[in-house]
């Protein structure tokens, strides 16, 4: 039987776990709040300053197209990933939304005119080397529960997404990445570099993200070692710094 001090020594070992449990999860939202203030805004220029920058693609899927600049404003449509749109004009100020900061974007889609977050749109979009009909749109995917920034590449083809990839990044920005040209013109395997361009040249400082098989893969190098299997075997790229889109 149990008596009553080995009870009580019970519920205070519960007591203290779960004070101590309530410390972490504090500790974490107070080190994720701070790291989101600190998040630098994702922009764009609207219609008013660049007519050709002006124009993006959608980075997520049923983006909501809504009648004011705010997620309690009601929703007029969705609108499909890959979608190009036009952008009009920006809010005042910006909203942070998953850890992701950005303003809210007038675009008219048809008949409609609202507002979408600027985190639904792709910071960069580059067109597949091996198939003109697959787009490669990159953004910004919020924080991780350790508090690690996060990016994220999405293949479309055709208004549907292919494959998705999700990796970490203490800095990273769409000037940094870019789609590699490939020299063999039989290949059908596309390479996304992820690097600082200021230190481009350096050993390290770049990492990679294939796509093949409509797949993505992330590697540091894009020499097969001797003892892994070898995925880039024959292949020779050269970097490209393509333009915004």
């Amino acid at each position: 039987m149990k008596t009553l001090k080995n009870t009580q020594e019970h519920k205070t070992m519960s007591t203290s776990k779960r004070i101590v449990q309530s410390l972490l999860i504090v500790a974490v939202l107070f080190i994720a709040s701070d790291v989101f203030s600190q998040t630098k805004e994702v922009e764009f220029d609207v219609y008013t300053t660049s007519a050709t920058k002006a124009s993006k693609y959608l980075l997520a899927d049923e983006v909501a197209l809504r009648d004011c600049p705010s997620v309690q404003c009601e929703q007029l449509t969705t609108i499909n990933i890959g979608t190009n749109v036009r952008l009009l004009a920006k809010s005042e100020t910006p909203h942070t939304i998953n850890g992701i900061k950005s303003r809210w974007y007038k675009v008219k889609m048809g008949p409609q005119v609202g507002w979408i977050w600027g985190g639904m749109i792709s910071q960069k979009t580059m067109i597949s080397n091996t198939n003109p009909e697959i787009k490669y749109v990159f953004g910004e995917a919020g924080f991780d529960y350790k508090g690690n920034k996060q990016f994220q590449v999405r293949a479309l083809k055709n208004g549907v997404q292919v494959d998705k990839i999700v990796f970490k990044s203490e800095r990273l920005n769409h000037n940094d990445v870019s789609l590699m040209n490939q020299k063999d013109p039989k290949s059908t395997v596309d390479v996304i570099a992820l690097s600082d361009t200021k230190k481009r040249n350096s050993v390290g400082d770049t990492s990679y993200i294939v796509f093949k098989n409509n797949k993505f893969q992330q590697t540091n190098s894009l020499v097969a070692r001797t003892d892994t299997k070898p995925i880039y075997t024959g292949l020779s790229y050269v970097f490209c710094n393509d333009e915004d889109n």
